[in-house]
Parts: structure tokens; sequence; C-alpha cells
């Protein structure tokens, strides 16, 4: 049986990815959380669960949100000790969503699975400026 490999937080760089608010960015989206994700120590699961919360706020910020000045969203990653934060910010004014209760619809749900995922969201809101902070510890 090998030991669990133990990630170095200290080598572990915050960074950001900026993204135009279109959806033909969501692929390099979830290209940034999986490497971020896997270069942390999360196993296959933890970064495929991560990618499907993270692509939900980034698609939220280009459906529902506003870019910023260039037209872009900020996609970024942050390690503290053994939890990884990705921070999604618009330049938009989020409005609480409706709860559809209809379970066929395909809106309405995207906070709820974030959260299904995630050890924390946290919604940061004023207006013109949603941040949406998600949280996952490591094993």
């Amino acid at each position: 049986m090998q030991a669990p490999v133990e990630q170095d937080t200290a080598s572990f760089a915050a960074s950001e990815l900026r993204l135009p608010a279109l959806r033909s960015a969501l692929g390099a989206a979830r290209r940034y959380v999986e490497e971020a994700a896997a270069a942390f120590g999360f196993d296959a699961d933890s970064c495929f669960k991560l990618v499907f919360a993270v692509n939900e706020a980034v698609t939220n910020a280009i459906r529902h949100g506003a870019p910023d000045e260039q037209g872009s969203i900020s996609l970024s990653v942050v390690a503290d000790v053994d939890r990884l934060t990705f921070v999604v910010r618009d330049c938009g004014t989020f409005g609480v969503p409706v709860l559809d209760t209809d379970t066929r619809s395909e809106h309405g749900r995207g906070l709820a699975l974030m959260a299904s995922v995630m050890d924390e969201i946290q919604l940061h809101i004023k207006p013109g400026s949603t941040i949406v902070r998600l949280s996952k510890t490591r094993a």
C-alpha cells in the first residue's frame, strides 16, 4: 500500500484566468479548474466535482452576470493549507433566483447543485459586482 502523496501548498501558486463572457470560454474554464485541482492533489472524483461546480458558476456569470469593460469575467484559484477555493467574479448584480418547482426545468437549481458537491459556497453581492467563492477541502 502506497502512502498518500503530500502536496506542498506553499509551492501552489494562486492564479487568475480572465475569460471572455462567452459560452465558448467554458472549455478553458473547465481545463483551468481540472489542472488546478489535480495539481493540488485532489483525486479524479473530486476533480470532476470541482469542475462541475465551477462550470456552473462560470455559466451563471456568463448567462446572468455582466462582463467588465474588457468583456471578461474572472476565475481565480487560491490554496489555503488543505482547502482549494475558486472565485468567479462578474460585474452584474446577482438576483435571487426563483425556485422552479418543475423538476424537468433546466434552470434555477445552480446554487443547489454547487452546494451539493462543495464544502462551502459564499456569495458576495453588491450593485455591479457578484463574487462566488467555491471551496473544497482535500481529504
